[in-house]
């Protein structure tokens, strides 16, 4: 998603309103499955930066002190720096790994489940509203948020794209589905170019933002794919008037990379970019 203000608001929007929920207990409080760490085998380092959405007109923040861990492996733990900068070690190659943030300035935050590859992975990101902002989401959205549900977000990320990036971040005309069903009480809501959630779209925007709220706790899948009849996304966004922006949608059959997401109660998930609903590139 773009980095404009009412982005921060909006996925505070969305992030924080959803989740006056998400200050709940602590991670560790909610089931991971166990931990998997210590196994001997082969082990990878998972790094990145831990973003803060601040109030409108003023750039990311970085969150500092945030204690970092994966779910499935409590027992792998760190703390970011000033910078948000973070880096755990012995995460176990083809592992399911989690990465959970908690802070007392913002909500408990879960990102997209990983399988653990053999390589390191050095641009892994969260992306989190302030506490402050929440009543804003809140009254924003005329949401009550459930604290027994959890609420997703990911991003439509165009290639190339991750947070820091300046311009828009969205693969516009995708659409998402939730396997094995979608037990959302709302959603998919997709956001505008504004970077506000906006109920009267049925496909994603520059801004590539899309939201569930109060989701029942389980594990979900969130695919993606393109607008199978292109004709209103061609009137919203002409190729002419839209030199530089990703338009594949409009003619192209895109693939995304899909993500999984463990719903639990008080939690915000968010499978920000670049480990979102990422748009891969064309074939060759």
């Amino acid at each position: 998603m773009k980095t404009s203000g009412w982005k921060r608001i909006s996925l505070a929007l969305l992030a924080g309103g959803l989740l006056l929920v998400g200050c709940s207990e602590s991670s560790s409080a909610a089931d991971g499955g166990g931990g998997q760490g210590g196994t001997g085998g082969p082990t990878v380092s998972f790094s990145g930066i831990a973003w803060s959405f601040e109030l409108p007109g003023t750039p990311y923040g970085r969150i500092n002190a945030a204690t970092i861990s994966i779910l499935e492996m409590p027992e792998l733990e760190t703390t970011s720096d000033e910078d948000g900068i973070f880096t755990i070690e012995g995460v176990p190659v083809g592992a399911e790994a989690t990465l959970v943030l908690e802070h007392e300035n913002h909500p408990l935050t879960y990102t997209k489940t990983h399988t653990v590859p053999d390589s390191d992975l050095d641009d892994l990101t969260f992306q989190i509203p302030t506490n402050g902002l929440f009543q804003l989401i809140e009254a924003g959205l005329m949401v009550e948020t459930d604290p027994a549900k959890c609420q997703m977000v990911s991003t439509f990320t165009r290639v190339g794209k991750t947070i820091g990036n300046p311009g828009a971040h969205g693969e516009p005309g995708a659409i998402v589905s939730v396997a094995p069903m979608n037990n959302a009480a709302e959603g998919p809501i997709y956001f505008n170019d504004d970077v506000l959630p906006d109920r009267r779209r049925s496909y994603s925007s520059l801004d590539g933002g899309v939201l569930f709220l109060n989701v029942d706790p389980g594990d979900y899948t969130l695919s993606a794919r393109c607008v199978e009849d292109p004709t209103d996304l061609l009137a919203e966004y002409p190729p002419e008037d839209n030199a530089g922006e990703s338009l594949r949608c409009q003619t192209e059959d895109v693939e995304f990379e899909s993500v999984l997401m463990k719903c639990r109660p008080g939690v915000f998930l968010n499978a920000s970019p670049s480990y979102g609903l990422q748009a891969l590139p064309p074939a060759e």
